[in-house]
């Protein structure tokens, strides 16, 4: 990896956030296979994630050795120690994780729509977005987390019953075009359309060794916007890019609100696919 040229004041905003997000993330996806990710030219710049692991890392980094089925076998597993260890000595800013169920790394713990805003649609075309695409999800008794992240947001949908990633992605893939379907002038699907003002719902990272960032996490961002999990409520409250690593302590100040929303999903389950 090329050596990083991050200011010391962005080093020590990152090192600071993650010393108060830490046990929420960890609490969430406790030993999740994650990819680490750098900006060794910069803040919004292009990003490196630093993962499968192809490097020595300390013993008390443990890392997830993955089925033969995939070509890259090593991750590291998000606890404490490795987050520290990648924000100190790897200059990672982000971290990000196929969110796989916490009994093995290959089946689903929650799948994730990934809504990004395309030829200059707004923040709140991304609100409204959200909105249309969980009423889609809620046609067939599917709940969502959402999640901000001051670009775009994501919809986090837990299972309880480690479904398979292909049976899942197969799924979104549904959703997402009955979304656009019925929201033409709002949501795209198209990877290459990047000049119509619509928001991109992609459900592609669903799937063993691809990933989206995690709440609480940060973004390489000029502003380090975080992640930040809010409750639907706050949706028309909370402004999406307000929490970022210079004030995030006031909003992890208001607890797990990630982990309380998961917390009332417990019993959701994917069985053989929502109907």
């Amino acid at each position: 990896m090329e050596q990083p040229v991050l200011a010391p004041s962005v080093r020590s905003a990152v090192f600071v956030h993650y010393e108060r997000a830490v046990p929420l993330i960890v609490a969430n996806f406790p030993l999740a296979p994650f990819t680490p990710v750098a900006y060794p030219r910069g803040l919004d710049q292009d990003a490196h994630y630093d993962a499968p692991v192809r490097y020595p890392v300390p013993p008390y980094v443990t890392t997830i050795k993955l089925g033969d089925a995939h070509e890259h076998h090593r991750y590291p597993a998000l606890d404490e120690n490795a987050i520290r260890w990648y924000v100190e000595e790897r200059d990672a800013v982000g971290f990000c994780s196929w969110t796989p169920c916490a009994s093995t790394p290959e089946r689903v713990g929650y799948s994730r729509i990934v809504l990004s805003p395309r030829g200059g649609a707004t923040l709140e075309q991304v609100g409204e977005a959200m909105i249309a695409v969980s009423r889609v999800l809620g046609d067939s008794g599917i709940e969502t987390i959402p999640v901000l992240d001051g670009v775009g947001a994501a919809l986090f949908i837990p299972f309880n019953d480690a479904p398979d990633y292909a049976a899942v992605r197969a799924w979104l893939h549904e959703v997402a075009e009955t979304a656009v379907d019925r929201n033409g002038e709002l949501l795209t699907t198209d990877p290459h359309d990047q000049k119509t003002q619509r928001v991109h719902v992609n459900v592609g990272s669903n799937a063993v060794g691809r990933y989206s960032a995690l709440p609480y996490t940060l973004l390489g961002t000029p502003n380090l916007d975080m992640v930040t999990p809010i409750a639907w409520r706050e949706l028309d409250t909370v402004a999406n890019g307000f929490s970022t690593a210079a004030n995030s302590a006031e909003r992890l100040a208001r607890g797990d609100v990630f982990g309380e929303a998961s917390s009332t999903l417990v019993d959701q389950c994917f069985g053989d696919g929502p109907r």
